[in-house]
């Protein structure tokens, strides 16, 4: 018997729900990433990357506070730590963090362009998850059918995509043309975390209209206006926090990026937080979170996943940059500043 002729991948498919599927990863990886956190070994070898995995000299005072703290002595490496070496030691430039973007970018571009034209990937996809499916040909001019409650509209889908390839362009050309080169490594399994997470942000931009997407399959490419809609009040809470927090992301990312040899942030945004840019980074997921949200509803809450995951993962990455901070110029240069979240963390 021939098993590709019994099996078929659609019918392998048909119940499965592709915004459970985004839900799911997310919660695994925030529970991944909690873990590598947690563990001292997992966290010193496996979650290290950039500026905190440079072997910069510490300054006098970095040295004073490292010379104070108590020596251990060295005892046989277990079998984990032999594991989490060999694993730490596959690592890539961290210049490769533009890939993520690129990547980003390009997933980003493919889905706004599929949506659009109703491409056949979209309907490969479309055709896979279970719901209610229009009559073949049911529309014959083209329009714009409002979709369901509790699923995104066309417009919310395409301003939601739009502004995550606007944030996935930004950052590449910042990380080209402002970005300096450096030698810091990142390890292997960050890399490949960061190319899954975007490749999942692709489908998490759209995955709770699905609905919707089935009733739009004669789009009207050459009325554009027939996409203008009076804008939701998610829209207009939610794109103001966006655009904002992309402009001060970027002022952010300039100044890091005109510190000779990482010495201490003087910019404004550095005043009362040790990483403004990454609070900067949740600001502008949890914009998605609103701005894609379903009809009827508040939040995206595939989004709203991938902005916990988002926080978490910044989050321990700031508590590592301050130990770092303090590890350089010691820990009375840091002690009037928080992690990432003035007044809270």
């Amino acid at each position: 018997m021939d098993l590709m002729n019994t099996l078929n991948l659609a019918e392998l498919l048909v119940d499965i729900d592709l915004s459970s599927v985004v839900r799911f990863f997310y919660i695994n990886a925030i529970l991944i990433t909690i873990t590598l956190n947690v563990f001292p070994p997992f966290a010193r070898k496996l979650y290290i990357y950039g500026k905190n995995a440079s072997d910069s000299k510490p300054t006098k005072a970095g040295a004073k506070d490292e010379n104070k703290k108590t020596r251990t002595t060295t005892e046989p490496k277990s079998p984990l730590d032999v594991l989490l070496d060999v694993v730490g030691k596959l690592q890539v430039p961290h210049s490769w963090f533009m890939h993520f973007y690129a990547f980003s970018f390009a997933i980003q571009l493919f889905w706004l362009l599929q949506v659009i034209s109703h491409g056949r990937v979209l309907q490969s996809v479309l055709d896979n998850p279970p719901g209610d499916r229009p009559p073949k040909n049911a529309v014959s001019e083209p329009q714009i059918v409002p979709g369901p409650d509790g699923s995104q509209s066309l417009e919310t889908i395409l301003l939601c995509i739009i502004c995550m390839t606007m944030q996935s362009a930004r950052r590449l050309w910042e990380s080209v043309y402002i970005q300096k080169p450096g030698t810091s490594k990142m390890g292997i399994l960050i890399y490949i975390a960061g190319i899954t997470h975007y490749t999942m942000m692709g489908f998490a931009t759209w995955c709770e209209g699905i609905e919707t997407l089935r009733l739009n399959t004669n789009i009207p490419i050459s009325h554009p206006s027939d996409l203008l809609k009076p804008p939701r009040i998610n829209t207009l809470l939610a794109i103001p926090f966006f655009f904002l927090g992309s402009g001060l992301q970027h002022d952010a990312h300039v100044h890091l990026a005109s510190l000779v040899k990482y010495s201490l942030p003087v910019h404004p945004l550095f005043s009362y937080t040790l990483s403004p840019h990454y609070l900067l980074e949740c600001i502008i997921y949890g914009s998605f979170v609103v701005i894609g949200a379903p009809k009827g509803q508040w939040l995206n809450k595939s989004l709203l996943y991938v902005w916990i995951f988002v926080c978490v993962n910044l989050g321990f990455g700031a508590n590592i940059t301050r130990k770092w901070y303090e590890g350089k110029f010691g820990r009375k240069s840091v002690d009037d500043k928080w992690r990432m979240v003035p007044y809270v963390y």
